[in-house]
């Protein structure tokens, strides 16, 4: 990088924080802190969940899965806008109903607290390694364009990213999620535009080597290897759809992380909106960097490289001086945006699950501001624990969130079809299910997107059965 290009990634930084922290001044109360007042527009919200969902995994990790297969990724995608649907259907009404201010008081008002600390410190502990991959993923395009080691780059973002968090919560949260959404998209559109102009031809020529190459294949119909070939394969048709339904389901219906942001819309109506756009703009979004991906495969005449390393590689040996600042200011933005939300969706479920009482407003405010120094320090520690994989770190960081999943949404489930199941039942289901998924990992190939869809199912079925046999010994 050269000095224009730092001074526009540093004049990024000091707008953001500026008007982020501006946007969330006067902060009174926790509730504030971590839902805005229950008052923001459902345009910012749709805006700032696909900015956290996305994180620098999407920005980076997707063109190259584009580059190194096809456009079979947005199968996922399409399941993800069914999952939306359901969910602002089925559950966010009943959210916005009880009033709840962190996702796992749904759990709490059914089987009292312990059930919904447990569903809480699942919720923790998923955030926590789910998103050290992403914040960790930050590091390594920052270290070959900047030249930075990976520590010092996580602790910027780290720095930069706690600074507006902790004046303003979830207000300053979402307005900087806007203004990074606007900005990673303006990135991944100057690539294009460079792309075009490097390859003979431009975009035409390019979609039409691709078409030939069969990279533009954007469904995968293969029945030939029969039932293992669908569950194996993440990318099968009926694999990445359903799995794609249940996993967006669970994300955003059972996830702080994605329910707070719908909390704190004006209504339900703006909730529901916010939720049900972000599957369509993720859809489109998911859809421009995988042709982006498709298009450096060209460029590149289809040298082999890592996923997690076409996107950097193309970044730092073709874009002009100041466009690359510009880039980078796109990856600091999806990082932080995943980031920020992070921080104020732990701080939120710590304070309401595990402390929040009958205490004066400033004690909460405080207290939900050190949790979020706390929380900034967990992630930002973790995310240097990692270490780089084959494996592209969006399948990575997707399937760790799979994981656990299933057996939240089963809560979810039980919760609204069997809310007088007894605590034991769904806390052993809930335990089964995780013992389960340690097997599915560890002794099969079953593709990570039908995680969720297993974990799920074992859940209901062990609470149900376990029902059974505490009634059974009861009478």
């Amino acid at each position: 990088m050269q000095q224009i290009d730092f001074i526009v990634l540093f004049a990024y930084l000091i707008l953001v924080v500026t008007v982020s922290a501006w946007a969330g001044r006067r902060q009174t109360s926790a509730s504030g802190f971590f839902l805005g007042d229950r008052n923001l527009p459902w345009w910012m919200v749709m805006f700032s969940v696909v900015a956290t969902e996305t994180s620098v995994l999407t920005f980076l990790s997707i063109p190259g899965v584009a580059y190194n297969s096809d456009l079979g990724f947005l199968q996922l995608a399409f399941g993800y806008i069914i999952g939306r649907w359901v969910i602002a259907q089925a559950l966010l009404p009943t959210y916005f109903h009880e009033g709840i201010e962190s996702t796992y008081e749904f759990i709490g008002n059914r089987w009292g607290s312990f059930v919904q600390r447990f569903a809480s410190l699942v919720f923790l502990g998923t955030r926590i390694l789910a998103d050290g991959v992403r914040l960790f993923m930050t590091a390594i395009p920052l270290s070959l364009i900047t030249g930075w080691s990976y520590p010092v780059s996580i602790a910027i973002i780290g720095l930069f990213t706690l600074i507006y968090t902790l004046i303003g919560g979830i207000r300053s949260v979402i307005w900087a999620d806007t203004i990074q959404f606007g900005i990673y998209l303006l990135g991944a559109g100057a690539v294009f535009v460079v792309l075009g102009g490097l390859v003979s031809g431009g975009w035409p020529a390019i979609f039409t080597s691709a078409a030939e190459s069969g990279k533009l294949t954007m469904f995968h119909f293969n029945f030939d290897g029969g039932f293992t070939g669908i569950i194996e394969y993440p990318y099968q048709f009926l694999t990445a759809v359903i799995g794609g339904m249940f996993l967006s389901m669970a994300s955003h219906g059972t996830d702080h992380l994605m329910v707070q942001r719908l909390l704190s819309c004006r209504g339900i109506k703006g909730a529901q909106k916010a939720l049900v756009g972000s599957g369509i703009l993720a859809f489109f979004q998911f859809g421009i960097f995988l042709i982006l991906g498709v298009g450096i495969w060209i460029f590149f005449e289809g040298r082999s490289m890592k996923a997690d390393e076409v996107f950097s590689t193309f970044i730092i040996e073709h874009l002009p001086a100041g466009l690359t600042g510009f880039i980078v200011a796109g990856i600091f933005s999806a990082a932080m945006s995943t980031l920020s939300s992070s921080i104020n969706a732990l701080a939120s479920s710590t304070m309401t699950d595990w402390i929040k009482g009958s205490r004066p407003d400033r004690y909460n405010l405080r207290t939900s501001r050190m949790l979020s120094i706390f929380w900034a320090v967990v992630l930002v520690g973790g995310a240097m624990l990692f270490t780089s994989k084959e494996t592209p770190l969006v399948e990575v960081g997707l399937s760790i969130a799979s994981f656990t999943y299933g057996g939240l949404l089963g809560f979810f489930y039980l919760g609204r079809k069997a809310p007088n199941i007894h605590r034991h039942s769904v806390t052993f289901g809930f335990t089964v299910a995780l013992l389960a998924m340690v097997g599915v990992v560890k002794f099969t190939s079953v593709a990570w997107p039908l995680f969720t869809i297993i974990g799920l199912t074992t859940m209901v079925i062990a609470s149900k059965g376990f029902e059974e046999m505490r009634i059974s010994s009861e009478t």
